[in-house]
């Protein structure tokens, strides 16, 4: 949630409107099916908006135009025996085809389905050789589904492309030659390298267009998907001293790897942590320790480091502009720190993240540790999070950063990454959750939804007086 720190020197708040787009009565189909969410689908060929809404069992689905009119519907679509996770959703002419996984994540299957007949079928085994290998993530695009997995036994990458009828395999990208090591500089497997602690968050999707909390960026490894050129960025930062880089092309299966030395290690640290954050052509990285943190931005393809901020535990931070703030602790939901040193502590000890933001010519940083957050068990952490199919469904950054659980600083800079003083702007986020705290208090929160149409925001949620699915448009 934003903390507003009100020193008017710069004035860079969004101006945003909101009204209903159109809504959609669902009452008898969730008295008998109750579903547990809802997934948005727009069809970039015709511009129609299918909403499925799911449970672990059965679906039904509605589809709209662009002005909002019911032009379809089907009900008591079967979910495949082993689908425990929908993972994500294609589409191609009439077909809407969603792809289900199981709770090892080692068996994939589907269900197609055709609003205008009626008619669904199911592909109950995706036949996937999976052997000696393990699914990293899916990578979803407009009429097909990429798996991304790493082999156990050495170190190379595959990729698997998933359409309506079939699924066929992709690019091997071998990295055996490269090394891959800790922060003793010995040699470690990539498939450790990319799933790192169990106990925190160890893959994550990201969408840097848009905010994220901390619970998304903190994860080991990230994925940042650029549709428009057909690449794949993953960066890891299981090991303090390093910050891995692996640029994977899916058109002509070309692969590059880098390694970035982070700011400010010390193998003398007794207790450290790092982490890094994709923007644009920049990436940030994070390391800190007990008595210091670098904060570090390089230019993404050069790797030259163009600026880099200290906090030192003993000294005011200069580039923060808010308080040093905790959120949703376990006695308080919300305090400020005054000393560094407490901010090293806390930050140090728990899973470090750093995220960012471009909101007009401006840039808002937010620094700090966070603990996990209850999400929908049902869908797959990385559905929707890229890709043309539901063109951003983004319900998983918004749920992270509304809900943050965190002690963080954070800072406003300009495009340069030069610190600006003044308040931190609202941005789209911050205008919808205003909204729901404000007028949305009797409607059911377990089926919202959040995606962009066009330059839109669309938030969706079922009042449950009414019967009715409400989609609200909030233009910029």
């Amino acid at each position: 949630m934003r903390y507003f720190f009100f020193v008017f020197l710069v004035s860079i708040n969004v101006s945003i409107s909101q009204n209903l787009w159109f809504e959609t009565d669902i009452n008898t189909e969730i008295n008998v099916l109750k579903p547990k969410d809802v997934i948005p689908v727009i069809n970039d060929d015709n511009g129609n908006i299918a909403l499925f809404f799911i449970n672990s069992k059965v679906a039904f689905g509605k589809l709209h135009n662009e002005e909002g009119q019911l032009i379809g519907s089907i009900n008591n679509i079967s979910i495949p025996k082993k689908g425990k996770n929908l993972i994500g959703v294609i589409y191609e002419n009439d077909w809407y085809t969603l792809f289900f996984s199981n709770n090892n994540n080692n068996h994939l299957s589907s269900v197609s389905v055709n609003f205008n007949s009626g008619n669904y079928s199911f592909n109950e085994d995706l036949d996937i050789d999976l052997k000696n290998q393990k699914i990293i993530d899916f990578i979803i695009e407009k009429n097909r589904m990429f798996v991304l997995t790493v082999s156990t036994k050495n170190n190379i990458l595959y990729t698997y492309k998933a359409t309506k009828n079939e699924v066929t395999k992709g690019f091997t990208y071998d990295l055996s030659d490269k090394n891959f090591a800790d922060s003793n500089n010995a040699s470690y497997e990539l498939d450790l390298l990319l799933f790192g602690n169990s106990g925190y968050s160890s893959v994550e999707i990201i969408d840097n267009n848009v905010p994220n909390g901390l619970e998304k960026t903190n994860a080991f490894t990230k994925l940042y998907y650029n549709e428009n050129e057909g690449t794949l960025t993953i960066t890891n930062n299981v090991f303090d001293k390093y910050t891995y880089l692996i640029n994977l092309n899916f058109n002509n299966g070309k692969s590059s790897f880098e390694v970035i030395e982070n700011s400010g290690f010390n193998k003398d640290d007794y207790y450290s942590n790092s982490n890094s954050f994709i923007l644009s052509d920049k990436i940030i990285t994070v390391y800190s320790s007990k008595d210091h943190l670098d904060l570090s931005v390089y230019n993404l393809n050069s790797l030259e480091k163009l600026k880099t901020f200290k906090i030192i535990k003993d000294e005011a931070i200069n580039f923060k502009n808010t308080p040093i703030i905790q959120e949703g602790g376990e006695f308080d939901n919300y305090r400020e720190l005054e000393k560094s040193s407490k901010f090293l502590r806390k930050i140090t000890n728990s899973k470090i993240g750093v995220t960012a933001y471009q909101q007009k010519n401006y840039i808002v940083l937010t620094l700090g540790a966070s603990t996990e957050i209850q999400t929908n068990p049902y869908l797959a952490g990385t559905f929707g999070a890229i890709g043309g199919v539901v063109s951003g469904a983004l319900i998983s950054s918004f749920t992270s950063y509304s809900k943050t659980k965190s002690t963080r600083i954070e800072c406003l800079f300009d495009s340069e990454f030069n610190h600006l003083k003044g308040n931190i702007p609202s941005n789209n986020y911050d205008n919808i959750v205003e909204f729901k705290n404000n007028n949305l208090k009797s409607f059911d929160s377990s089926l919202e939804t959040l995606f962009k149409h066009k330059n839109d925001y669309i938030f969706g949620v079922f009042n449950k007086k009414t019967g009715l699915y409400s989609l609200y448009k909030f233009i910029q």
